[in-house]
């Protein structure tokens, strides 16, 4: 935040500062009490603005997030890759009992005051993961793909009877160090278990194992963030499966099963009144489309500074808080060209401040005749959401941009 807050002073001291220029200088600095303002108020800079939401998901992340709120649904698929293959043998009634380990941490976006998890385990049907020609991991389906309109489990990918259930009696502290969650299998789980033990010596039957689901109810009132490994990495505890077993000469024996791979997906509702999300997981943007043929001929320009405004009623925030900066980026693919900027909440204020896309200004006019489309993103790695006024909102809450610049000589002043 001081790092936005000492942008925007260097940026309004350029524009007021006008003592004559050194000497040294006097041949490379234009004279500022020449500088001229436009805003997008008096030109149309800002043309249009509109929400981008792209389906996607969180692989491998290093976390994996469960639950449901009004505006937020999380489910996570994975597998299991070291069910033993030597365990044929085990029927259902070999088995004393099983349950699933996860890990919670601190993070917690909802009610966190009823502070209510319930969700379901279920055996996936079909497969979600493979590999392209080149070897690069594909996830196959998307929220839309795996539930209904309301949250309902595709009976393509989920199977009807649950295999385990946290029902939400059990509460999660919201402490910064947590011990494991254990689910305890249904008998239903443990004939499952059983069934994947006894098709793991079989390398067909092994490929028609394709995971579990944790799939959020209706009755949960918050998203809780669980720790697992990202991809690379030895550090971060996978779920678990925990079973214990009877050998036929009586003994008892256990068996450690670790997760290799695991998807977030999260569907977000929108904001109301026709407020633009911007929100990281879910991959909500906002796309503005600025053209600048209208600015007067400029000699140089000493500023550009993008206003903002967010409805503080409709954000989203987690117990970590809520982002007070965002990213706006510009990528021109045919020329692999970017622009990456900054920008931070004004303190005190609900309006955002991104201080100084002089340099993109420039490139559009001189490359893309004036014109170009900005990206707004989050640059918060969970599930906090922010809203912004669009181009159709009333004058004072619509985004802004402001143009500081000098004449090219001989322009009309």
């Amino acid at each position: 935040m001081k790092a936005v807050a000492t942008a925007l002073a260097v940026a309004f001291v350029l524009v007021a500062c006008n003592e004559p220029p050194t000497e040294v200088g006097s041949a490379l600095i234009n004279d500022t009490t020449r500088a001229q303002q436009v805003n997008s108020t008096q030109l149309p800079m800002i043309v249009a603005t509109a929400g981008i939401s792209t389906p996607s998901y969180l692989f491998n992340a290093g976390i994996l997030f469960i639950g449901r709120t009004p505006e937020l649904h999380a489910a996570t698929l994975l597998r299991f890759t070291t069910l033993p293959d030597t365990l044929g043998w085990i029927t259902a009634g070999d088995i004393v009992s099983a349950r699933l380990l996860i890990r919670p941490h601190r993070y917690v976006i909802g009610d966190s005051i009823s502070n209510m998890l319930a969700f379901s385990v279920h055996e996936l049907q079909r497969s979600w993961i493979s590999a392209d020609s080149a070897g690069q991991v594909v996830i196959e389906p998307r929220w839309y793909d795996l539930f209904s309109s309301g949250g309902i489990p595709n009976p393509q990918y989920f199977s009807a009877t649950p295999l385990a259930v946290f029902d939400g009696s059990q509460k999660i502290p919201l402490a910064d160090s947590l011990g494991d969650v254990e689910i305890p299998l249904t008998q239903d789980g443990i004939a499952r278990l059983a069934a994947w033990l006894q098709a793991m010596p079989d390398t067909t039957r092994r490929a028609s194992i394709y995971g579990i689901g944790f799939v959020p109810m209706a009755s949960s009132t918050v998203v809780r963030e669980f720790e697992t490994r990202p991809t690379g990495s030895a550090v971060g505890e996978l779920v678990r499966l925990k079973f214990i077993y009877r050998r036929s000469d009586g003994t008892l024996d256990s068996a450690l099963v670790f997760s290799g791979n695991d998807a977030t997906f999260v569907h977000a509702e929108p904001p109301r009144d026709g407020l633009l999300a911007v929100q990281s997981v879910v991959r909500s943007e906002v796309a503005l489309t600025l053209d600048l043929s209208a600015l007067p001929p400029l000699d140089a320009v000493l500023n550009a500074q993008l206003a903002l405004a967010s409805d503080t009623t409709q954000r989203l925030a987690g117990n970590g808080g809520i982002p007070t900066t965002v990213e706006l980026a510009y990528l021109d693919s045919t020329a692999n060209v970017s622009f990456g900027f900054v920008g931070g909440q004004l303190p005190g204020s609900a309006r955002f401040i991104v201080p100084n896309i002089g340099p993109l200004v420039d490139y559009l006019r001189q490359r893309k005749q004036a014109r170009g489309t900005v990206l707004l993103r989050s640059r918060n790695f969970r599930l906090e959401r922010l809203a912004f006024w669009g181009a159709s909102a009333p004058d004072s809450l619509r985004p802004r941009l402001t143009v500081t610049y000098i004449p090219r000589p001989g322009s009309p002043r």
